[in-house]
């Protein structure tokens, strides 16, 4: 009688089997390349008969094959809809068709047409049609980013019936158009930037005896043509990044839901991805405002001339006894300069931080000691670190 160590290595064997079985299938498939190498898992039933009797090996045998045949068809189909900067044309039924892609850097997805094919539109001459009151927003000599949540009866509301259904029960549950993004131009010249608009949808499958799967599409493309993974390399930082990492783990509390609770209304769904979408087009804008901010401060202090390298060490050779204070706190030089600026140096001659400060706050912090007259000695051994460090 075979022993408990003998009992489970026939199971990893069986399993071995059946994983090896597994990769073959997706080796074959054409679409199999979307899915190599990402060791996705597979949801895979199998019934099994306790006894011998005529037939129900092969019966099993049978069940199995296509319960297998079903899990790899539903783990390629909802991957093949994902392709970056494509959505799925239901006419010819692939994201690699030429009606898949917008052709400029500025449009967005519009919905499909009555037999599938994808309209791609112009972002600011969709919101004119849409008589948006925010769209000269996007013409000022910094185009401000707007987002608009587009929901699912809009973009498949024109499509004849038979073209929207598909054995995966493919759906985008709602989109958020967003724009203008600044992309580097194609020439390559430092400084040029283009418009650019993306469409962040939120997409699921589901195939026979499976939950849904849920996902988020970007879809869009850069100046010139150039493929939005391309792209990603120039701009180093992804604007909306952020926001579809959050939403795609939103995603998967959804999924685990419906896998802990298959019987859960869809009402119920769709109102958590309608909260879902409404919240990614707001952080898309908090982080456009949040980044712009700091952009605008650093031209700012650009063109003052308020460069740390430059002023403060400017400032510094020019104050007057006066000028110099000492933090008692952290036991730092402070500069006051012109205009409220204030450079803060540690005893080493390190420059810490350069700041604008409301005369009041400078006087305030005077009078409660935090900052005291610097002595003679201190300042002498801040420059004479400053000196030895040298103009760099």
């Amino acid at each position: 009688m075979p022993d408990s160590a003998d009992r489970d290595e026939r199971i990893r064997q069986a399993l071995q089997l059946l994983i090896d079985e597994v990769r073959e299938r997706i080796d074959r498939h054409p679409l199999g390349h979307l899915v190599a190498g990402r060791g996705e898992r597979i949801d895979l039933r199998l019934s099994l008969p306790t006894a011998l009797r005529d037939g129900q090996i092969a019966k099993a045998g049978q069940d199995a094959a296509e319960s297998l045949h079903a899990a790899v068809q539903a783990l390629l189909h909802h991957s093949a809809v994902f392709q970056p900067g494509r959505v799925l044309c239901l006419r010819c039924q692939t994201a690699a068709c030429e009606h898949a892609a917008p052709t400029d850097s500025r449009q967005v997805f519009a919905g499909w047409g009555r037999t599938g094919l994808p309209r791609f539109v112009d972002f600011g001459q969709w919101l004119l049609a849409r008589r948006d009151p925010r769209v000269d927003l996007l013409y000022r000599d910094t185009p401000q980013l707007l987002t608009v949540v587009v929901p699912e009866a809009e973009l498949a509301g024109d499509l004849i019936p038979v073209f929207g259904q598909r054995e995966d029960s493919y759906r985008i549950h709602a989109q958020v158009a967003a724009g203008w993004y600044q992309a580097p131009d194609p020439s390559g010249v430092a400084g040029w930037r283009r418009p650019l608009a993306v469409s962040l949808q939120v997409i699921s499958t589901r195939a026979r005896r499976h939950h849904r799967r849920f996902g988020v599409n970007v879809v869009g493309i850069g100046p010139g043509g150039e493929p939005l993974e391309h792209l990603f390399d120039k701009l180093g930082e992804v604007s909306w990044g952020d926001a579809v990492r959050w939403a795609q783990g939103v995603l998967l509390g959804i999924e685990g839901q419906l896998e802990s609770a298959p019987r859960t209304p869809p009402e119920v769904v769709d109102k958590r991805i309608e909260g879902l979408v409404q919240a990614v087009a707001r952080r898309l804008e908090k982080g456009w405002r949040g980044k712009e901010r700091r952009t605008r401060h650093g031209q700012q202090r650009h063109s003052e001339g308020d460069r740390p390298t430059r002023m403060a060490l400017a400032d510094f050779a020019r104050a007057t006894p006066e000028d110099f204070l000492f933090d008692t706190r952290r036991e730092t030089l402070v500069v006051v300069g012109d205009r409220g600026r204030a450079h803060v140096f540690s005893l080493a001659g390190k420059l810490v931080t350069s700041v604008r400060y409301n005369p009041a706050v400078i006087e305030k912090r005077r009078q409660n000691g935090l900052w005291r007259p610097a002595a003679a000695e201190e300042v002498r051994t801040v420059r004479e670190r400053l000196e030895a460090a040298g103009p760099a």
